[in-house]
């Protein structure tokens, strides 16, 4: 086997480098050379997502105390769920503060959209029936539309406003603190370990699950690209008891391994955490605003 030289090249003197090249070859006397590509040995890069990367900045947002910053974001959730729905100026205002706070901690405007917008479809979808349940009409068209012109849609716009503001507290809060900070600030704040190892875990392996998926994927339509779309489905239920057989022996590994190791179930934890004048002016002003939407 070749070595390979510290600047990553190939050695000069391997008789079967690595990549794509020629060998000669003599045929009948004649002098031939056919391409051919010797594949290094198969190995995985971890690639950082974007929410790690944006999580990695620095910013005022980002140096303040997670546990703050958690505090702040369920004060806020808590203001904008347990109260009437909000008027569109209402709305507005929590909006702006919100992506002012997302510019602060230099988070893309288009990224933070896009993520809280995910909610949408599930909140609409149970938006545009939850009008007919609260007049009891019957489920057809004109009952539909009697309950939505009863003041039903007022309903609707709660479920999905506040649906909304919620993912987009929590998008700007998990754009702009590190998975450590927000597993020690749990910690910091009492919950119980089954629940922060459970959340450590989920986000840490979550990307290795969809690697495996998108493995399964491309094996699929490498072998079967022209199979039919019902057919497809089918094979996809299949691959997905698959994935679920792979991540529960996988688990069943981690922990053996983890086990071997000492672990008794508490996560170690990091560095102290320590409040700050900003910490104390970000729960003032949560405060102020909860308190505002609560009583206006």
């Amino acid at each position: 086997m070749s070595e390979e030289r510290p600047d990553g090249a190939q050695d000069p003197a391997d008789p079967h480098p690595r990549g794509l090249h020629s060998h000669p070859h003599e045929h009948a006397g004649e002098l031939h050379e056919h391409v051919h590509h010797h594949a290094s040995e198969a190995h995985e890069h971890g690639h950082v997502s974007g929410r790690e990367r944006l999580a990695w900045q620095v910013s005022a947002l980002h140096r303040l105390d997670p546990r703050t910053k958690m505090v702040a974001a369920l004060a806020l959730i808590l203001a904008v769920v347990l109260t009437p729905p909000l008027r569109p100026l209402e709305f507005a205002l929590l909006t702006a503060l919100l992506l002012t706070a997302a510019l602060a901690g230099r988070l893309p405007i288009g990224w933070v959209l896009r993520r809280s917008a995910l909610v949408i479809p599930i909140a609409g979808t149970i938006a545009l029936f939850a009008p007919l349940a609260r007049s009891g009409g019957p489920l057809t068209v004109g009952g539909v539309v009697g309950s939505y012109a009863g003041g039903g849609w007022v309903a609707a716009w709660a479920i999905v406003s506040k649906a909304w503001l919620s993912v987009l507290v929590t998008v700007v809060l998990s754009g702009t603190t590190p998975e450590p900070q927000l597993i020690r600030g749990l910690q910091a704040l009492r919950l119980p370990d089954v629940f922060v190892t459970l959340f450590s875990f989920i986000y840490r392996y979550v990307d290795v699950l969809r690697s495996q998926l998108r493995s399964l994927r491309t094996a699929l339509e490498s072998r079967a690209p022209s199979m039919g779309r019902l057919r497809r489905w089918r094979v996809y239920g299949n691959l997905a008891g698959n994935l679920f057989i792979r991540s529960y022996d996988r688990g069943e590994r981690i922990h053996a391994a983890m086990l071997s190791r000492g672990f008794d179930g508490t996560l170690p934890t990091g560095e102290a955490l320590r409040a700050g004048a900003g910490d104390a002016l970000l729960l003032v002003v949560v405060l102020l605003v909860g308190a505002a939407v609560a009583l206006y």
